[in-house]
């Protein structure tokens, strides 16, 4: 149960706390530690005392093969792995992330965590966090990249390594970042090279298309928020409702993309 005391200005240092016994300061406390840009501020108010040597890392991965990716394809999934490197094995980890557009919204969503991490929402901005101390220093989430023209993507951790006694005395905190840039399209082909058919409406608002080759669909609205993400095989058809004026990409399995901006009855 959570106390309406671990809330009051009295305890305020404790809300500077992602506490050793937690199950994460997001759910625990309703707040946004991750140093991203509009966070309140990190751990290291009482995290700070600990004799380990850390550092925070992410690795973004495409799905299939597990290699290490340097740019998204709007709409794509990919694997967001968190190391905490360092420590001893009488240690516990925690983190918590998230990832951010220059506008300071949402880069993208999160989805399916590993065991030992959970997903919360904090003011609107998604974030992943440990679900309990882990023995485990590696935590992973699928990530859906932003619809095209986003921009870059940076992500933010604070970790912790913590030594179990409950309290913050003898924790050791450290942050993480990295910027992931949209892929520009350059090498991948575009709609000039194709002559892939325009998604059909058969009334107002439900759109129908088959893909040509197997690939990726993506579809978002006009701010780039996805609406639809699908992987196809080759002559599979798709159908979707959406109003508005929204983006309707493919990216087939070969690098060819093309792109619709289509209209709604």
């Amino acid at each position: 149960m959570k106390h309406a005391s671990l809330f009051v200005p009295v305890a305020l240092v404790a809300l500077m706390a992602l506490v050793a016994s937690s199950s994460g300061v997001a759910e625990e406390q309703g707040r946004d530690r991750t140093g991203a840009p509009g966070s309140d501020p990190v751990c290291t108010s009482c995290h700070n005392n600990g004799t380990a040597s850390i550092s925070a890392s992410f690795e973004i991965l495409d799905w299939n093969t597990e290699e290490a990716v340097t740019e998204y394809l709007p709409g794509q999934d990919y694997l967001v792995r968190m190391v905490v490197a360092g420590g001893d094995a009488s240690l516990n980890y925690g983190v918590q992330a998230t990832a951010v557009l220059g506008d300071e919204s949402n880069a993208g969503t999160f989805t399916a965590v590993s065991s030992n991490a959970q997903l919360e929402d904090v003011g609107g901005r998604h974030i992943v966090e440990h679900s309990a101390p882990s023995a485990a220093n590696v935590f992973d989430a699928t990530w859906t990249a932003p619809g095209a023209g986003s921009g870059t993507a940076d992500f933010y951790m604070s970790a912790l390594a913590v030594n179990g006694n409950g309290a913050t005395s003898g924790d050791t905190y450290a942050a993480g970042t990295l910027s992931l840039p949209e892929a520009t399209g350059d090498g991948l082909g575009t709609s000039l090279d194709l002559a892939w058919e325009r998604p059909v409406q058969s009334m107002p608002g439900t759109w129908n298309w088959t893909a040509p080759v197997a690939g990726r669909l993506v579809v978002t609205d006009l701010a780039g928020r996805v609406l639809r993400a699908e992987t196809l095989a080759s002559q599979q058809a798709s159908s979707w409702t959406s109003s508005g004026v929204n983006v309707v990409s493919f990216l087939s399995r070969d690098g060819a993309r093309q792109s619709w901006k289509l209209a709604a009855r």
